[in-house]
């Protein structure tokens, strides 16, 4: 190495998530380096509430099949899902989870691939025990700060036991396998498990939307609470909700964005309990602090704007929420149309967003991927 190591140090915190991960190959002290744990935790430290929002993921209904795409933002090299790893289910830092078919099997044996499409890497998971489709199932990545090691988890809600609670089975990266168990909900009534909406995993906690009233909270790396599901009634549960997005910050805290048929917007943060988000009851609605309210109509002259996005807005009320910045849950994004828009609610400042490829038609089923703040899912072998 042509600089000292110190130096090399210090110009390695500066560095993204993808580009140190191919420092590694640069030399066997720089893999050293790297690897070391004292740099990981530096590392991990240096990234605090940073990141980047890399693309956007689009799963499409066709006539034949339904179709996965990537809209990425410019600039941002992302890669593409292989057709034959099926459809995208969810993400978790940067790895994906995306569910096809086996080759030699029917539908009714679906196949799960975990995936980083930074890196490109793939792996194909082994059967679960109870194979099924139309099943809840999500991905859970858990980032260290001591060592370069992938650890994730993929988990799939198979049935309702006799008792009451919900019987599932868990992947784990480190042991290869898979497990079942049992998991116990704060609610009384379990109906919903058949419609639960597209997971969302923040922090390594999974979070599924419960129709248009509930999240479910579910943490696989919680050893002594592997058996409890939290659910959480959302901040309001109304009939001209036109979307609704979640997310945590860095210090843990969940966030909640919701655009009703009205164009008006609202951001509510829920304050933790002595034990966080985990109670023997379902969390009520009147728990959650409203931060933000905002009317849209005024952004009727913004200039960023075209006449068509304007006028679409004003006649459809189109103007949907699909996105909180984790690092900073002020900043939201909204779909206008066709068009991104990134809006800082502090500064009250309005960005189109630049992204490649053919414009966002179906905003139903868009899904933010978010570069990984550490290192761990860039290890994925």
């Amino acid at each position: 190495m042509d600089v000292s190591e110190d130096v090399f140090f210090e110009i390695l915190l500066r560095f993204p998530p993808k580009s140190v991960f191919k420092f590694r190959c640069l030399s066997k002290r720089s893999n050293q380096i790297i690897n070391d744990s004292f740099f990981l935790r530096s590392y991990a430290e240096q990234r605090k509430g940073r990141g980047r929002l890399l693309a956007f993921i689009l799963n499409q209904n066709r006539e034949s099949s339904p179709t996965t795409r990537i809209a990425p933002l410019s600039g941002n090299q992302v890669g593409t899902i292989p057709k034959k790893y099926g459809i995208f289910i969810c993400s978790s830092d940067s790895l994906v989870l995306c569910v096809g078919c086996n080759s030699d099997s029917t539908i009714k044996n679906p196949a799960y691939h975990v995936g980083n499409l930074l890196t490109k890497k793939w792996v194909s998971l082994p059967s679960p025990p109870d194979p099924k489709v139309n099943v809840s199932i999500a991905l859970a990545c858990q980032e260290t700060s001591s060592q370069l090691v992938t650890n994730y988890k993929v988990v799939q809600f198979t049935d309702v036991a006799s008792n009451g609670a919900f019987m599932i089975e868990t992947y784990s990266s480190k042991t290869g396998m898979w497990t079942k168990s049992k998991v116990f909900s704060t609610a009384s009534s379990f109906w919903w498990v058949f419609v639960l909406g597209r997971p969302l995993a923040l922090n390594g906690i999974i979070h599924w939307p419960v129709a248009n009233h509930f999240i479910a909270v579910y943490d696989p790396y919680d050893i002594g609470g592997e058996n409890h599901l939290q659910i959480i009634q959302k901040p309001v549960a109304d009939a001209r909700i036109c979307s609704s997005v979640l997310t945590r910050s860095s210090d843990g805290i969940l966030w909640c964005g919701v655009t009703t048929c009205l164009n008006m917007t609202r951001i509510w943060t829920l304050p933790k309990g002595e034990n966080g988000y985990r109670r023997p009851h379902t969390i009520p609605s009147e728990e959650w602090s409203l931060v933000y309210t905002m009317d849209f109509d005024f952004l009727g002259n913004d200039c960023s704007m075209t006449s068509y996005e304007r006028k679409y807005m004003k006649d459809y009320n189109g103007i949907r929420m699909i996105a909180l910045c984790p690092w900073n849950p002020l900043v939201v994004y909204f779909l206008i149309s066709d068009t991104i828009f990134l809006y800082n609610t502090e500064s009250r400042i309005m960005e189109r967003v630049q992204y490649d490829g053919k414009p966002i038609t179906d905003p139903f089923y868009m899904n933010p991927y978010f570069e990984s703040r550490f290192l761990s899912s860039y290890a994925l072998q």
